[in-house]
């Protein structure tokens, strides 16, 4: 009798969970080619067109039969671009220290898989982005993270990050803008950060991937903006998924000294060859206008309006975000009700209930690690956004 395929799969496979918010998005998708009208408030991807002159470059790069294998880490001039707009910035890199990816997610798993030996800890601040635990324990390393409050404005503290470091932790990550929270670090918090890095001697991975989406007037703050002398001990992580509507193109990079780089491109080479060809020049163009005009100030009407919305909610507490495209309101005061005979323990359940009861989709926070929470993103019509925080208070308000 031969062996089912299922009893074939490795043990390091087997301890990788699929991406909750791919699962929610596909579930929604197949709901409305039946015809339903679902809200997708699931899947982080803007609604915006990908800006003209970025299409155009790559309508041109097809046409110039350029769809071929580049360098594994990029197009030279891609990576010279990106260097140059990391030294803009404040970062200095040369085009060694650059890489391009298909992708900010590869990126990422690149570098833990570069940075981590099995058993290696990497530590992250809570509420964060589902895929990098996942990420983390596929490249052999272990995921730990630390708590944040909404009361102190999800911020990383010195305390929470001391508390989870061991002999083993290698890396620290960090993301603001934040997924899922939208909060955006502050220059205080992460300074303290930094010394917490020198004592431990860390390395730091930030992913700046929402970099562009800052709807106040505070700055985006990277560690090295505040601790240049970290330069030899931080990746940056960053892409045009989300500032320019490239989510299916695929195009991230990232910067670190050269031997990390070096490093992740060797892997690359192996596994991926090089990133898309067509994506890349075409991404030469995107490089020409960083933050295109009336994107981030669409994003921010929608926004102020999910904010007021959510507002008119019973017992639904919504801290304001400030970056990124997400909200992310505690429903744990409606925990622990009956919904026509489902009890709702936890949030899973709750967005399980909107979505196959009211066509609301949202990821419940205990993806992100932080139960009690659900994360909508604002990235969909006024309309929509209107019409969905209607569904949303509609359950709550049968829930016995």
């Amino acid at each position: 009798m031969s062996t089912p395929a299922e009893d074939r799969l490795s043990g390091k496979v087997c301890a990788i969970q699929s991406s909750i918010t791919l699962e929610v998005s596909a579930i929604a998708a197949r709901l409305k080619r039946e015809g339903h009208h679902v809200i997708a408030f699931g899947a982080g991807e803007p609604d915006l067109p990908t800006p003209q002159p970025v299409q155009d470059a790559g309508i041109d790069a097809i046409r110039k039969g350029l769809g071929r294998y580049t360098a594994a880490a990029g197009l030279p001039e891609l990576r010279a671009g990106i260097a140059k707009r990391f030294t803009d910035d404040g970062y200095p890199h040369e085009p060694s220290e650059v890489m391009i990816t298909a992708g900010a997610k590869p990126a990422l798993y690149l570098a833990f898989y570069a940075l981590l030996n099995d058993g290696d800890e990497c530590v992250y601040p809570a509420p964060f982005w589902s895929s990098y635990s996942e990420m983390v324990r596929a490249a052999g390393g272990t995921p730990v993270h630390f708590s944040t409050s909404a009361e102190m404005d999800f911020q990383p503290t010195v305390e929470g990050l001391r508390g989870v470091l061991t002999d083993r932790t290698r890396v620290l990550l960090l993301n603001s803008p934040n997924n899922p929270t939208g909060t955006v670090y502050t220059a205080e918090t992460l300074e303290a950060i930094a010394e917490v890095v020198r004592e431990r001697d860390l390395f730091v991975l930030t992913d700046d991937i929402y970099q562009h989406l800052i709807y106040t007037d505070e700055p985006f703050t990277n560690i090295l903006d505040v601790a240049p002398d970290l330069q030899d001990r931080v990746l940056i992580i960053n892409g045009l998924s989300k500032s320019h509507s490239m989510t299916g193109w695929r195009i991230g990079f990232a910067g670190a000294p050269a031997p990390v780089i070096q490093a992740m491109t060797r892997v690359q080479s192996q596994i991926a060859g090089s990133p898309p060809s067509i994506t890349q020049h075409a991404a030469l163009a995107a490089l020409d206008d960083p933050s295109p005009a009336g994107r981030k100030e669409s994003l921010d009407q929608r926004r102020r309006l999910i904010i007021a919305e959510l507002a008119k909610l019973d017992r639904v507490v919504t801290p304001e975000p400030r970056g990124a495209f997400y909200i992310f309101p505690s429903i744990a005061a409606h925990l622990g009700k009956t919904y026509e005979g489902t009890r709702i323990d936890d949030a899973n359940v709750f967005s399980k209930v909107l979505l196959q009861e009211k066509l609301v989709a949202t990821v419940a926070g205990d993806a992100f690690g932080a139960p009690g929470h659900i994360r909508l993103t604002y990235c969909t019509s006024e309309a929509d956004i209107v019409e969905g925080v209607r569904r949303l208070g509609e359950m709550i308000s049968e829930l016995k």
